[in-house]
């Protein structure tokens, strides 16, 4: 199932489908904290699967950055920007709901952005202070493009080296075009004619 979900985020993807991509990425981290977390409630088992396998690797390691707080995709922003856009349609961060003061953002920005040459895309962060110093307004602006690739790249890893946790996966998928194809001998192509 991880593979096919990742098959079609992939998919949304090359048509520029970002709404589509973007949803069942955000899936992959319930799917997999699912896994890894069997006994946590869906909110501690998604930041805890994020944050161990994503959230951390997020966070700037500079002392320049540590220091200011910068924020970055955290479980908890994920989680939020997950709860908001699959329930609510909207891509909003309720900072309210977000307990870790560097990720209570004022502004979050999704940027759509083509398929590129290299398939590399940029996250930028930003906290613009007062005059006396105290942080008055906090940003993120996060590619499509890259949160997925993030979140599939990572789930896929995950997936492979814990198929065994897996055993919840209780379903069978019928391809009919395929499966029919494949039963009368034919190929997709000759089953259209």
């Amino acid at each position: 199932m991880i593979e096919k979900l990742i098959e079609e985020i992939d998919n949304a993807l090359l048509h520029d489908l970002y709404f589509a991509a973007m949803s069942l990425a955000l899936a992959l981290p319930d799917i997999c904290g699912r896994a890894e977390y069997p006994n946590a409630n869906v909110t501690t088992r998604y930041i805890l699967w994020y944050n161990e396998y994503i959230g951390q690797y997020e966070q700037c390691s500079c002392d320049a950055c540590r220091k200011a707080q910068m924020p970055y995709l955290s479980g908890e922003v994920i989680y939020n920007l997950r709860n908001s856009f699959l329930h609510q349609g909207t891509p909003n961060i309720d900072s309210s709901k977000i307990k870790d003061s560097a990720n209570k953002l004022d502004e979050f920005t999704l940027v759509f952005e083509k398929k590129n040459e290299f398939d590399i895309y940029v996250d930028a962060s930003s906290i613009i202070s007062s005059n006396d110093g105290d942080v008055s307004r906090r940003s993120y602006r996060v590619n499509v493009r890259r949160l997925c690739q993030i979140i599939t790249l990572n789930a896929k890893g995950y997936y492979h080296k814990n198929r065994d946790k897996f055993d919840f996966f209780n379903y069978k998928i019928l391809d009919w075009d395929r499966d029919s194809c494949s039963l009368f001998g034919t190929t997709e192509k000759e089953g259209e004619k």
